[in-house]
């Protein structure tokens, strides 16, 4: 199992920030061309008032894998996120659903914002990754909570650029 508390400085308050989050050309833009995932695609995002729920189809670019690694990830590796947010705690719930290793890998994690003063928040996501495969599961579980690590860190910078240009 590998967990990870990943918190980030956003230049706009939390209401601001989830407005953007949420912000379909925003995302487009931000997995598309900062993160230079192979494909971003908005499945459903429903508003039930009390609540957000989103779904997503996802699928990153792997990069240079290590060879048992690569083996399994043949076919593509792309991921369906499911996230609830609760508009009244500013709280997300995401769960990841692998289009590889179905059934071994669980990815899973909260988000939520903190108000930093009046126009700043801290972003936290708190992760939890697990994969039950014989041998190879420390480090697919290290290999996805580095590349989450980075994406979110990207995502941080970008974020900021688009609260100052939008």
């Amino acid at each position: 199992m590998a967990d990870a508390r990943i918190e980030h400085l956003i230049h706009c308050s939390d209401e601001k920030f989830w407005t953007v989050f949420f912000d379909v050309e925003y995302n487009q833009k931000l997995f598309l061309d900062e993160l230079r995932f192979e494909s971003w695609k908005l499945v459903s995002l429903d508003d039930k008032g009390d609540r957000i729920e989103r779904v997503v189809d996802v699928v990153p670019r792997l990069g240079d894998l290590p060879g048992p690694l690569k083996k399994l990830v043949e076919g593509g590796a792309g991921y369906r996120e499911r996230d609830v947010f609760d508009k009244k705690t500013k709280r997300m719930t995401l769960k990841v659903e692998p289009s590889v290793l179905q059934g071994k890998l669980t990815i899973s994690g909260v988000m939520h914002t903190e108000p930093v003063g009046e126009a700043q928040c801290r972003r936290i996501y708190e992760t939890s990754i697990v994969a039950k495969v014989f041998g190879i599961g420390g480090m697919i579980e290290s290999r996805i909570l580095d590349d989450v690590k980075k994406s979110y860190d990207k995502a941080a910078a970008f974020t900021n650029r688009w609260v100052r240009e939008h």
